[in-house]
C-alpha cells in the first residue's frame, strides 16, 4: 500500500501589515479588510486587474500579487493620512467656530440627533475622552 503525501501550498498575500491568509476567500471581500477601501474600491481595482467577478485569492502568482499591491497603492491612502485628514476636518471646524465644530467639542451628535434619549453612546465617550 502506497501513502501519498500531498502538500498544500497556501499563499499569503501580504500588503502593509496586513496579511491576507485565506486561500479559499474571494479577493473582493478580502481587499475591504483593508482601512479605506470599500466596496466601489475593491470592485475598481479588480476590474482593473482584469479579474473575474469570483477570484479567490488561492489564485494569485507573482505578477497578480504585484499587480495588486501596485494598484492599492495607486488607489488607496495609508490609514494614518486617512484619519489625519478627518481630524484636519474637524480642526477647521473647532477654528472656524461653526456649530458643528461646537457640537464636537462637547461631545454630543453633530448632525441633528435626538440628545434626550439617544445620545447615551456619544456621552459616554465624552467622559472617556475627559479622563485621557
Amino acid at each position: 500500500m502506497v501513502i501519498l503525501k500531498i502538500k498544500i501550498i497556501i499563499k499569503m498575500f501580504v500588503y502593509k501589515q496586513v496579511i491576507f491568509n485565506k486561500y479559499e476567500q474571494e479577493i473582493k471581500p478580502a481587499l475591504q479588510i483593508i482601512y479605506g477601501v470599500g466596496k466601489y474600491k475593491s470592485f475598481l481595482i479588480s476590474a482593473k486587474m482584469g479579474l473575474s467577478s469570483i477570484y479567490f485569492l488561492g489564485y494569485l502568482n507573482n505578477y497578480n500579487s504585484f499587480l495588486l499591491s501596485f494598484l492599492l497603492d495607486f488607489f488607496t491612502w495609508l490609514e494614518v493620512r486617512i484619519k489625519r485628514f478627518i481630524f484636519q476636518n474637524i480642526k477647521s471646524l473647532f477654528d472656524n467656530n461653526s456649530y458643528k465644530g461646537l457640537r464636537h467639542k462637547d461631545s454630543l451628535p453633530v448632525r441633528g440627533q435626538r440628545t434626550r434619549t439617544n445620545a447615551s453612546t456619544k456621552k459616554r465617550y465624552k467622559i472617556i475622552l475627559n479622563e485621557e
